[in-house]
């Protein structure tokens, strides 16, 4: 590569003036010292044959991270300039195309370097995606997420195509999704959803929804079970047994008697449909 010139001293310029008849005039200049001339990255982008129009061609620095950019032309051709000496690495991306291997670039003071870049098509980059948040919605509500919950994704023929939970942000995605309708179905321990969710994708659209469930009264509790025995380890049918929930009552706190039931021939016993709260579990035997 032929050697790059650089300028030394700035461009400088003089006051307007005029020269009428035989005048001789002095005009001086200082000329300051050019700033120092900064690097160039350029190249073209292509799919392996052909060029990449409108790819974003990015430079990051020695950290990784994102020092300018560059969209290319028709020709697929970039030019990115201005750029301090130092160690970059540079990747393209395009509509339909993954991102491209980064490359190393190291600049030292005024250089030019070249650096062609390769996007690989991805049909699959053409399909819609399906974002969304799965949030409970109480009886106040209070909105807020739901981790852990279950969203599957059906066809218009009821088809399962595919499930996924909600992160702990009550996050979730599908992608991939082939254009035509689907149905959005949430399930989760102790809830229930408020609809179903409708979604259409159109031309690879990406469609971004809020499901919310709510609070089911009829499985949103919890269970208390055991076995009772006497002190040689026999287990005891017919026992009673109470369960007291710890309430508060002004500075200090009583024991309720909620529910009650009996052991089974097994000493087994169960009570259900139990309500957040404190409980402690009370047992007896009449003679």
């Amino acid at each position: 590569m032929a050697e790059i010139k650089q300028d030394l001293l700035s461009l400088q310029y003089s006051s307007n003036f005029q020269i009428e008849g035989v005048e001789e005039v002095d005009i001086n200049l200082e000329l300051s010292t050019a700033p120092v001339t900064m690097s160039t990255v350029y190249g073209i982008v292509t799919d392996g044959t052909n060029p990449i129009p409108g790819a974003t061609v990015k430079l990051f620095d020695s950290a990784g991270i994102p020092f300018k950019h560059a969209l290319t032309d028709n020709d697929g051709s970039y030019s990115l300039t201005d750029i301090p000496e130092g160690t970059y690495s540079i990747a393209s991306v395009a509509e339909g195309y993954r991102l491209s291997d980064a490359i190393g670039v190291t600049l030292t003071s005024v250089s030019a370097i070249k650096a062609d870049l390769i996007c690989i098509a991805d049909s699959s980059l053409s399909l819609g995606s399906i974002a969304g948040v799965l949030l409970i919605n109480n009886n106040e509500g209070v909105k807020k997420p739901l981790a852990g919950g279950k969203i599957i994704l059906n066809n218009v023929n009821g088809d399962t195509l595919a499930s996924t939970y909600a992160a702990a942000d009550g996050e979730f995605v599908f992608y991939d999704v082939e254009d035509g309708e689907y149905t959005l179905i949430s399930s989760a321990d102790g809830y229930m959803p408020s609809s179903n969710m409708k979604v259409v994708i159109v031309n690879g659209s990406i469609a971004n929804i809020t499901m919310y469930m709510v609070e089911d009264a009829r499985t949103y509790s919890g269970t208390v079970s055991g076995i009772i025995r006497n002190k040689t380890g026999q287990t005891v049918a017919g026992c009673f047994v109470g369960l007291y929930e710890i309430v508060a009552e002004g500075t200090t706190t009583i024991e309720k008697l909620v529910a009650v039931t009996k052991t089974n021939t097994a000493g087994k016993y169960l009570f259900g449909n139990v309500v957040g709260g404190n409980y402690i579990v009370k047992a007896k035997m009449n003679g």
